[in-house]
């Protein structure tokens, strides 16, 4: 009876090296595929959640272009017009004062001025400044558009532009909401009110924010 021959050492050295060698091999291609997937996931990752920076700031210029921030004076706010205009009758010195409606509220207003430095406060009735930026950037019309430019201009605001110059491209009926104004008060920050006001309750394009 034959017994099967007997492995040597360095047979059993020899297998035992190239089973490590092949195992290693096995792991080496394993870690560089997992690699390669972790890879890819970060890569299309970082990509989903990248922010594109000069379009994000193109809109913002684009969007600033057509604002103009303003400062009212600002006596009170009511949630119906009603209860705004009891507010106004009771008082005698708000006979130039304008109730404006914004996202459901009625504010009451007295003047709109450029400069938070240029607004009076009073206290009968009490009054406070309420900072704003009007918007046209969703308006099609460039006259519409160039409405928060336009009344930022003082020059614009007047009966006659700069010796019978007009201001570029005025809204509809601007000249002769401007002259009725005109009677009821010379104070720019009152006329500026009421131009905002009607154009702002005829136009859904133009927006205001607090």
């Amino acid at each position: 009876m034959k017994f099967p021959h007997i492995i040597g050492r360095k047979e059993m050295i020899r297998a035992a090296l190239s089973g490590s060698i092949t195992g290693l091999v096995g792991v080496l291609v394993f870690m560089i595929i997992l690699n390669s997937m972790n890879s890819t996931y970060t890569e299309e990752k970082q990509q989903n959640e990248l922010i594109p920076v000069s379009s994000q700031q193109t809109e913002e210029k684009k969007e600033n272009e057509y604002s103009e921030q303003f400062y009212a004076k600002q006596h009170g706010v009511f949630s119906t017009f009603e209860k705004a205009s009891e507010f106004v009758y009771g008082h005698s010195s708000l006979n130039t004062s304008a109730v404006v409606e914004i996202d459901g509220n009625f504010y009451v207003w007295s003047g709109v001025a450029t400069s938070k430095d240029d607004i009076v406060l009073t206290e009968d009735p009490p009054s406070f400044v309420k900072p704003f930026t009007l918007s046209a950037e969703g308006c099609k019309k460039p006259a519409l558009k160039n409405l928060p430019s336009l009344l930022k201009n003082d020059d614009s605001l007047k009966l006659n532009f700069e010796g019978g110059k007009k201001m570029g491209d005025l809204p509809p009926d601007w000249e002769s909401i401007t002259f009725a104004l005109s009677s009821i008060s010379n104070d720019l920050s009152v006329v500026r009110m009421h131009l905002l006001a009607h154009y702002f309750t005829e136009n859904d394009c133009l927006k205001i924010k607090f």
